[in-house]
């Protein structure tokens, strides 16, 4: 059912701001094997799975940005929608989302007053989800770029 109609996520919970080092312990807890992937100055770790794939992103030791590429949803629309609502819902502490681009390859999704924005790739059903600049929303040094 969870590939119609997702009631909960099943992909770890990859907090943003938390050390790289914590990080990488609950990749290691998926039972998958961490592995860095470095893409010009971004750096990566990333676990593969039979039922979903995840990596955490390292800014100077700190996770500044989360993928997923989970399975869960895809099969139609509607299911597709709720796995956004899933995982906006757990990187929302106080405020609220806006989706303010949509070039149809990817929508961006913003939550200013937590500082993080969301990026789904249309195409490919993947999440990223992005810290907003290095001090929140209002230091001007957006960072919502998208991955693979």
């Amino acid at each position: 059912m969870n590939q119609f109609w997702p009631r909960r996520i099943a992909t770890p919970d990859l907090p943003l701001g938390v050390s790289l080092e914590h990080g990488l312990k609950l990749l290691e807890l998926t039972g998958g094997s961490p592995f860095e992937e470095v893409d010009g100055d971004e750096r990566s770790f990333r676990v593969n799975l039979p039922d979903a794939e995840f990596a955490i992103y390292d800014r100077d030791g700190v996770i500044h940005a989360v993928w997923y590429n989970d399975p869960a949803g895809r099969v139609t629309g509607i299911g597709r929608r709720r796995k956004l609502g899933l995982y906006m819902a757990r990187y929302t502490k106080n405020g609220s989302w806006e989706k303010r681009i949509d070039n149809g390859w990817m929508r961006f999704y913003f939550n200013d007053i937590d500082g993080v924005c969301m990026v789904y790739g249309t195409h490919n059903d993947v999440i990223r989800i992005n810290r907003l600049g290095s001090n929140g929303p209002t230091s001007g040094g957006l960072d919502c770029r998208s991955s693979r």
